[in-house]
């Protein structure tokens, strides 16, 4: 019989992977990103650092390039406080941009280069920035030598733009929150962006605790195509390798075939990844002799984990496939698997050692299911110039969540739902999540998306699916009795949409805001 870990073995386990107690962690906690990579680069400047755009770098020449480039756009005007917007795809020009805005005491706008004109242009006329940094150009080769001949901003191939520049009565005006070093924008349920004004702190006490629960070490090299404009590949992959001087390797966009052929390689040690890219990996894994005996983890989050693709991928590539949880606002790490300790459901895991939580049953269900609050060092210093949101989500360091769960028999967390996305149906409560993840077991259905629609008295069960092959044509009958094995009747679907994609972020969450357009005609 396998070993039902409980909370209390969890926090004695941590706090030897940590090799402190939980009240002595901050003082742990590397005070900058800079700061990391100047302390690795001291004890061992040749040791990998990055590699992106078809270069590898060493933690002494990051922190090289990194100065360099501090020094360029200390020239063009910032200053501490000032936003500058990254608006670059993965690479080394957004990872030196950003820990040269962060010498500098100045702060990063990560956004996705694939928004929309109308999406981005919102976003940097709230964020009043300095300048926008765009790509223009393919980073040259050895940057290094380069350096002495051209400025580095031209090297890396960048631009940098002024034209959308603020007033500078608009930025002191609006001045951010003490020592915030990015801002992540997130769009939340409601589709209207929120910046999200994160400090040194979250990021680097989410890059220290998650990065030891992983086991992370110096010898590591761990591959990644999350974007560094979402909090789990800025904070959860990229500051929890900084912090622990392990080397980062970093693709410009996903492809399942290049992240294959990478994970043959004896170097890479990690993968992290959204459950799409584990959907494709297993998809795309044409050859079954393959082998990747150097592989020690990999880990899913920013969306929820079916338990048939978990299966699929423990069963491919020999390892558990970690989950965790978590916010832009929170860091993002809530919760996460431990490495010591892999669980066979698909739970978020166990709540990371220096976090508090609290389930707040507002609803009266009496199934143990509430509101997740949570506190601790991860906690976002609030919305930019947006206090009635920030009172509204954070209370005396709580940050309310959103998010429904309850706490399973072995003490470990389960994310049910959304607040503002639970269903009622004929006085019943139906959590989302629950419903997609048994259509995802359907093999004619690769994502899923359920939502309420609003009819007189009630609600009806509306769900979104992507379908292989695309288009297919599903009868809901049939679909229903496939599903009541494992779903209660007042839980099947009403209605189901077969769509060509599913609208998604580029860290893969769906974007279901988007969808609501197609219910905003309450069925009758």
């Amino acid at each position: 019989m396998s070993h039902c870990w409980q909370p209390e073995e969890i926090r004695a386990a941590d706090e030897a992977v940590l090799g402190t107690a939980t009240a002595d962690i901050a003082a742990q906690v590397f005070v900058t990103p800079i700061a990391a990579v100047e302390h690795w680069a001291r004890l061992d400047p040749h040791a990998r650092c990055l590699s992106a755009d078809q270069q590898a770098l060493s933690y002494g020449a990051v922190a090289q390039l990194s100065f360099a480039l501090s020094e360029e756009f200390k020239n063009l005007g910032v200053r501490p406080g000032n936003r500058v917007v990254l608006e670059l795809e993965n690479g080394l020009g957004v990872v030196l941009s950003f820990l040269a805005l962060n010498r500098l005491g100045a702060s990063a706008v990560v956004i996705s280069p694939r928004l929309s004109e109308f999406e981005r242009q919102k976003i940097i006329a709230h964020a009043l920035p300095l300048a926008v940094i765009t790509a223009v150009a393919t980073p040259i080769s050895n940057l290094i030598q380069n350096l002495l001949t051209t400025g580095l901003l031209s090297a890396l191939g960048l631009h940098w733009s002024d034209d959308a520049q603020s007033s500078i009565t608009d930025r002191d005006n609006h001045p951010l929150a003490e020592n915030v070093a990015v801002m992540i924008y997130t769009t939340g349920t409601t589709g209207a962006p929120k910046g999200v004004m994160l400090t040194h702190l979250n990021l680097m006490f989410t890059g220290l605790v998650s990065g030891k629960l992983r086991g992370l070490g110096r010898a590591d090299r761990v591959l990644t195509a999350l974007p560094l404009s979402h909090a789990f590949g800025l904070s959860a992959v990229l500051c929890s390798v900084l912090a622990q001087g392990a080397s980062l390797e970093l693709m410009a966009k996903f492809s399942a075939e290049a992240v294959l052929a990478r994970l043959v390689d004896a170097s890479i040690t990690g993968f992290l990844g959204v459950p799409a890219m584990y959907t494709q990996l297993v998809s795309r894994d044409a050859d079954p002799s393959s082998r990747y005996p150097f592989l020690r983890f990999m880990f899913s989050g920013g969306a929820p984990l079916d338990p048939t693709l978990k299966t699929a991928v423990e069963e491919r590539f020999g390892l558990p496939l970690h989950n965790g949880y978590g916010l832009t606002e929170s860091g993002p790490t809530i919760a996460q698997t431990r490495l010591y300790a892999p669980l066979t459901d698909t739970s978020v895991g166990f709540v990371i050692p220096g976090v508090d939580y609290q389930i707040i049953d507002s609803l009266g269900s009496g199934d143990g299911i509430g509101e997740l609050q949570v506190r601790g060092p991860n906690i976002m210093a609030g919305y930019y110039r947006d206090a009635v949101q920030t009172k509204a989500i954070l209370s005396d360091g709580w940050l309310a969540t959103g998010d429904l769960a309850r706490i399973n028999i072995h003490g470990a967390l389960e994310i049910v739902g959304r607040i503002k996305e639970l269903i009622i149906k004929n006085g019943f409560n139906v959590y989302p999540p629950e419903v997609e993840a048994a259509l995802l077991r359907l093999p004619e259905i690769i994502q899923a998306a359920v939502m309420g629609q609003a009819v007189t008295g009630n609600e009806r069960i509306v769900a979104f699916v992507q379908t292989s092959p695309p288009g297919l044509a599903l009868d809901l009958v049939w679909v229903n009795q496939q599903l009541r094995s494992s779903l209660a009747g007042y839980k099947l679907p009403d209605e189901i949409q077969v769509l060509d994609h599913l609208p998604a972020a580029p860290s893969g969450k769906i974007l279901k805001h988007q969808l609501a357009d197609r219910l905003r005609q309450p069925a009758r």
